[in-house]
């Protein structure tokens, strides 16, 4: 079911079209469209120009707005700008919960409370419904690992979880961007030999490349029967071309990854981690990194030495995932030992730690969250902060990490699963590090509070900014467990598991706080056009502008009304207003909060064939 609010997506009105005020170009908008930011799995978005190490302060940088949800959220926000919805443009945000909803928010208008769209998939499990036996989740298990989205195409991929009267089943659905509706493909009903739709849980995100939609699959509480599988889809037709099982002949080997989803090279080449289950090193490949190619047929594999300890110990090796290194062949990752490995993608070796170019110990315990950037002033870079230990940088020397750390936080976070980071910066210089944790205790079997850091990338020990300094603004609730934060645009969105253990849920946007006595200029040239039974509203675009709203005044009534909120560009378009006339005014909202509004326009529906008017 959609729930949505106003008209269905219309096109775009340009100004300049109508020979108004030549188009003030924005700074060009970043889209987020995969978890940790790009197919290498870096998490660094390096094209942020707004927010800075200067600038990110107690004073200057806060919590803008929130936004409550069905459910927990476990997936990591997602970006995308410039999608026509309801008579505008919009930047905007979509989460997901594990009650199988998908919410499309505006990304920037702290007035703009309701979801653009909202779908729900139908009634989830929850740890009930099996004997799973633990609470490593503890609710409900709808969706579980982030979408992914193709701009080109204007469609966002997502695996939920339903009951069915025949049991449980998993369904991938392609989704119209701007409607949430599932495109005419979709839904298609996951299905392998051997596959269990309850006991596999669809923990990492999807992978979108070489026209293939990739979902991957681990475990619940490692309750047999599970595998690990990897499968891909068509992303146009949705229909299935290949399907993976890591223990074809034994047992689990999940493709967990904290969530992480698969990494793919440029050559479409996919890049995997296993953890505990059976080994051979013919059918099943247990605590091992695999490769691939764009159809899953398995190129190489490596397994460390201690393979058989590791899985013993339950000490999974796929904890970190993989992470591509951009320039290079290296393949790093790490997993609950907290030792860290670097590969050449070139040559994986197979059985052995010989075969690696590199092993240590990089953090005391697991290692959920890598972050590459590479610093102009300190060079190629890895961010760890590992579970129960102190966060750590590691400088690349070549094709191998420095084994003693570049730099060491003092503090050590208290309990599992560690920080999920990511990182801003402008290319190589004003690096932000962010990282997301719980605040105290460990978020293994609990809801705990959660924190969010801000620390300068070149000097770790100097912390910018944290979300409790100012609990009363900037507290964002209970610890989203292993989804990193977003950041794009100047803004940072940080999912939450709301306010209780379970059931609850929001997502916290973050920037640079509006400053008192700022001004902006008010919209200029508003023209109202009667056409094909709608009103077609444009402006001249304004310097500096965030976003716009409209206020849309009838007669009779004392104030006007905002009909539309967070457009970023000078244009809106809504169905002929049902009274005989209207009055419409445009408010621009500036990058330092101030706003202002323009001088009305009205429209008479009775007299379309002629009027257009303009103040």
């Amino acid at each position: 079911m959609v729930l949505r609010q106003g008209a269905l997506h219309t096109i775009q009105i340009v100004a300049l079209a109508l020979g108004l005020a030549p188009w003030i170009p924005a700074p060009a908008q970043v889209d987020v469209l995969t978890q940790h930011n790009d197919n290498a799995r870096t998490g660094a978005n390096l094209r942020e120009t707004e927010l800075t190490p200067v600038n990110v302060n107690p004073a200057g940088f806060g919590k803008l707005f929130e936004h409550a949800v069905d459910d927990q959220l476990y997936t990591q926000p997602l970006l995308v700008d410039g999608i026509r919805i309801d008579g505008g443009t919009h930047d905007v945000v979509y989460v997901t919960t594990v009650n199988n909803s998908v919410y499309a928010f505006d990304a920037n208008d702290p007035e703009a409370k309701q979801p653009l769209w909202h779908v729900n998939f139908g009634t989830p499990p929850n740890l009930n419904t099996a004997p799973f036996g633990c609470l490593d989740m503890n609710g409900q298990i709808g969706i579980v690992g982030a979408p992914v989205i193709d701009k080109r195409r204007g469609v966002l991929y997502v695996v939920a979880e339903t009951r069915a009267a025949t049991g449980v089943a998993q369904r991938l659905h392609a989704l119209d961007l701007a409607t949430g509706a599932d495109r005419p493909e979709g839904p298609r009903t996951i299905q392998a030999p051997g596959f269990d739709p309850l006991m596999e849980n669809q923990r990492p995100a999807l992978l979108l490349s070489s026209g293939l939609v990739y979902i991957s699959y681990a475990s619940h509480c490692d309750k047999d029967p599970y595998h690990g599988y990897i499968m891909a889809y068509d992303a146009a037709t949705l229909a299935q071309v290949a399907v993976f099982n890591t223990s074809p002949t034994g047992d689990e080997a999940s493709i967990w990854q904290s969530g992480q989803g698969p990494a793919a090279d440029a050559s479409g080449n996919v890049y995997v981690v296993t953890g505990n289950g059976s080994w051979d090193g013919e059918q099943n490949f247990s605590e091992s990194f695999l490769k691939f190619t764009p159809k899953l047929t398995l190129l190489d594999w490596f397994t460390p030495t201690n393979h058989l300890q590791l899985d013993k110990d339950d000490n999974d090796l796929n904890s970190s995932g993989a992470t591509l290194i951009p320039g290079t062949k290296l393949v790093v990752g790490g997993g609950k030992e907290g030792v860290l490995y670097t590969l050449n993608q070139d040559h994986f070796g197979h059985l052995g730690d010989e075969h690696a170019l590199q092993h240590f110990r990089a953090t005391a315990s697991h290692l959920h969250s890598l972050v590459y950037w590479k610093s102009d002033q300190l060079g190629p870079l890895l961010y760890v902060w590992g579970q129960r230990d102190k966060q750590r940088v590691y400088h690349f020397s070549g094709d191998r990490l420095d084994e003693k750390p570049l730099m060491i936080r003092p503090e050590a976070n208290e309990g599992h699963p560690g920080a999920m980071l990511s990182l801003s910066a402008h290319g190589g210089k004003d690096g932000i590090l962010w990282a997301a944790i719980h605040a105290s205790g460990d978020s293994w079997h609990e809801s705990r509070p959660g924190i969010l850091h801000a620390y300068e990338a070149d000097n770790i020990e100097h912390e910018l900014w944290n979300s409790l300094e100012n609990a009363a603004r900037d507290d964002c609730g209970e610890y989203s467990k292993m989804a990193p934060p977003t950041i794009a645009n100047g803004r940072v969105y940080l999912a939450s598991f709301g306010h209780q253990n379970t059931g609850t849920g929001q997502f916290c946007v973050y920037g640079l706080l509006p400053v008192p006595g700022a001004t902006i200029a008010a919209p200029t040239g508003l023209q109202a056009e009667l056409k094909d039974g709608t009103v077609q509203l444009t402006w001249a675009a304004v310097p500096d502008v965030r976003f716009y709203r409209v206020l849309r005044r009838a007669p009779g009534e004392a104030e006007a009304r905002q009909i539309a909120y967070g457009l970023t560009t000078p244009g809106f378009r809504e169905p002929i207003y049902p009274r005989d006339a209207a009055e419409y005014t445009i408010v621009a909202v500036g990058v330092n909060g101030a706003n202002a509004a323009s001088a009305p326009v009205s429209v008479a529906a009775r007299h379309e064939h002629t009027d257009r008017m303009m103040h």
